[in-house]
């Protein structure tokens, strides 16, 4: 309650109090205090019986203690918790003695507020005062001549220079001191920056070097041979350890080599002269001059060193130095010259000396059987060696070849087919190069007895193969004519046919004439020889790829009379719809499927479905073919043709026809719709990864991310062909 509101209450009920009377109080109010008035003399809001000053408005309970003397608050105590210390300052430097300490309202005089003097009886002696170096502590930092003192320095060896590692501080120079901090050792008198250098691996100046002046050079001698490198050295009173008083080693590796070294045929400076395997090396060789540069050289001219001069070699044989034909390696030859040293000239080992042959018969023609070499022909002797009977001079290589059992011109064979044979007794006979016994009319000789390769028919009409001959059969495969008949074969049917042939080499695209009417009927196709036993010839393949495929149009006309496309594997192709019934073999069909895969788009293996079953009808409506398996079925009146993609709406009864691989119509599959390319949604099966295929596998065997591409239940196809046999 505000001090006011409540003094004028108080004062409300003192005057109410004072002015009631026994008369005036209710029935049975008895409080005790029947008859007692209580007065506020201070108005302070306190009566007399709870102030403990009521002629002091200042004093009450409740009220701030102020530093005053007075017991403010009626709790007994003066001055309580408002007081301040104050400190004795006896000798008036403005610091207080801390032991004088004292609780006031304010300071009397001779007391200050700060109690930090370390001494209260001098007034020279306080915190901060100017430090004397007289032992005592006038800052009174606790420390006695602190950062006046002098720094004095032992001097044990008394040689007047003091040691750096002993400082001394003092007002005054201590007796053993001195100023100074200049000895290096100051355990040794004879050691001072006074003293002379000695050589004797100590300072003994003081100027931090060690038998300085005083010292000889020696040089680092690795190799311990008594001399050293120019280029390392120490100085020392004494030769160090590995070191030489001599320099002028020029390799301190090697103790062979040095100043005094001998000088040897090495690569090496042996003696340190600056030159290296000179000619006084003592295992220097003589090389001779080799003018002729044949590889020998001329005893005559000759000279030492190391290694060999220019022009000089270490052979001393050649008799000729001025010709580089004639020396011991040459090969002597017929020139009258000893070109190979030997002291002989045109000996019968000359390289060029010809073999002459023994003419016993004269006839111009030698006996291979007996021979001699020489530069010059030796009497009885030719150079020819082809006479096969040197003891008749009508038998030779130049002799007429006649039926008379003997090989009269040398040829090796007896009664051959010379031209000059005697015709009276020989045939006749035309080569057979392709051995099929039937000779080539063009090619003939005249022979006493048929030579190999010859027999004496002459009808063959291809001479280079074995299959063609008079009478040979002829596959209807055949492009060429093997009967020599003039006629080619019929073109094959079927790729069955061709099978069956014998004519299959795999795979492939093949020639075949399905009506066997020749014209247009006779296309080119691929051929599946190996699928099954083979023999399926593809009618129409459908390939979703920029690169391979293209426009298969849908009219039921260009459907029936046009081939698109290129056979190839990997492309889009179709025989014209008007030559499959004639394919109608077994009536056996053949998809093949390249799924698409769902990971990467790109081709998968392909899955094949065979069945039997279905017919083909030609005709201005549609073609119509049941089923291929059980689970794979043609959609009804199917036109058998398609475009490459373009999705349509329409289905088989409109003009525009599904592709021929779905198994009903499906609005929201691709398929083609208009004269048109655009690389849409690849076309989709049904059935691929649920239907077992020939081999028993499905999508999920035959792609590499284990499925193809999918849509509303539909496998994404890349590529479709489709077989009969």
């Amino acid at each position: 309650m505000h001090l006011v509101a409540r003094l004028t209450t108080l004062l409300l009920l003192t005057t109410t109090a004072a002015c009631r009377t026994d008369a005036d109080k209710p029935a049975g109010d008895d409080d005790g205090l029947a008859g007692t008035t209580f007065v506020d003399e201070d108005g302070d809001g306190f009566s007399a019986d709870e102030d403990c000053n009521d002629s002091d408005a200042g004093v009450s309970p409740g009220q701030v203690e102020l530093c005053d003397g007075l017991d403010n608050n009626c709790d007994g105590r003066i001055d309580e918790d408002v007081t301040s210390p104050f400190f004795a300052d006896t000798d008036g430097d403005g610091f207080g003695d801390p032991a004088t300490e004292v609780q006031r309202c304010a300071p009397e005089p001779g007391e200050v507020t700060t109690f930090d003097d370390c001494d209260d009886g001098d007034a020279l002696v306080y915190p901060g005062a100017p430090e004397v170096c007289d032992g005592a502590d006038q800052d009174c930092d606790g420390v006695d001549d602190n950062g006046v003192m002098n720094v004095f320095y032992n001097d044990n060896d008394d040689d007047g220079f003091g040691d750096p590692t002993t400082p001394v501080e003092a007002c005054e120079l201590p007796p053993g001191a001195v100023e100074n901090a200049d000895d290096c050792d100051d355990a040794d008198p004879l050691v001072s920056p006074d003293a002379e250098e000695a050589c004797n691996e100590r300072d003994d100046d003081c100027d931090t070097e060690v038998d300085e002046g005083v010292t000889a050079t020696f040089y680092r001698d690795d190799d311990t041979d008594g001399y050293g490198q120019v280029d390392e050295t120490t100085d020392a009173c004494a030769v160090p350890a590995g070191y030489a008083e001599l320099p002028g080693d020029c390799d301190d590796t090697n103790p062979l080599v040095s100043p005094v070294g001998t000088e040897v045929c090495n690569g090496i400076d042996d003696d340190c002269d600056a030159d290296t395997d000179e000619d006084d090396a003592t295992d220097a060789l003589t090389w001779y001059a080799d003018t002729d540069g044949d590889g020998y050289g001329d005893s005559a001219v000759s000279s030492r060193a190391c290694s060999a001069p220019t022009g000089t070699v270490s052979d001393n044989t050649d008799c000729d130095d001025t010709s580089s034909s004639v020396s011991p390696s040459a090969s002597e030859v017929c020139n009258s010259i000893d070109d190979n040293c030997d002291g002989v000239t045109d000996e019968d080992t000359a390289t060029d000396a010809p073999t002459w042959y023994a003419d016993s018969d004269s006839d111009g023609y030698g006996d291979s059987a007996v021979s001699s070499r020489a530069c010059s022909a030796p009497t009885g002797t030719v150079s020819d060696n082809t006479d096969c009977d040197d003891t008749d001079s009508a038998v030779s290589p130049a002799a007429a070849e006649v039926c008379n059992s003997i090989d009269d011109d040398c040829d090796g064979d007896i009664d051959d087919d010379d031209t000059s044979v005697d015709t009276s007794t020989g045939s006749t006979f035309y080569a057979d190069l392709d051995g099929d016994g039937f000779g080539d009319v063009s090619d003939t000789i005249d022979a006493c007895t048929a030579p190999s390769s010859y027999v004496s028919d002459a009808t063959d009409c291809d001479d280079t193969a074995a299959a063609a001959y008079p009478g040979a059969p002829e596959p209807c495969s055949s492009t060429d004519d093997l009967d020599c008949d003039g006629a080619l074969a019929d073109t094959c049917t079927s790729c069955q046919e061709v099978l069956d042939d014998g004519a299959s080499t795999g795979d492939g695209v093949y020639t075949i004439d399905p009506d066997g009417s020749g014209g247009h009927s006779a296309v080119s196709t691929w051929c599946d020889m190996s699928t099954d036993g083979g023999g399926w010839t593809m009618v129409q393949r459908t390939v979703w790829d920029w690169s391979e495929s293209s426009q298969l149009d849908t009219t039921q006309a260009q459907w029936a009379g046009t081939t698109y496309g290129d056979p190839a594997q990997g492309y889009a192709y179709r025989m014209a719809g008007d030559l499959w019934p004639d394919l109608q073999l077994d009536v056996e069909h053949m998809l093949v499927h390249t799924p698409r895969d769902a990971s990467s788009g790109a081709d998968c293996s392909d899955l094949f479905y065979i069945g039997t079953g279905g017919t083909y009808s030609v005709s201005s409506t549609a073609t119509t073919l049941s089923s291929i398996t059980a689970s794979i079925i043609f959609a009804n009146d199917t036109r058998l043709s398609t475009s490459d993609s373009g999705p349509s709406t329409s289905c088989v009864n409109t003009h525009h026809a599904i592709p021929w691989f779905y198994t009903s119509c499906c609005t929201t599959c691709p398929t083609f719709m208009g004269s048109y390319w655009s690389d849409e949604p690849h076309p989709m099966a049904s059935y691929i990864s649920s239907t077992l295929d020939e081999f028993g596998q499905t999508d999920a065997d035959v792609c590499p991310s284990g499925a193809a591409i999918s849509s509303l239940g539909y496998e994404g196809v890349n590529a479709m062909s489709y077989f009969v046999r």
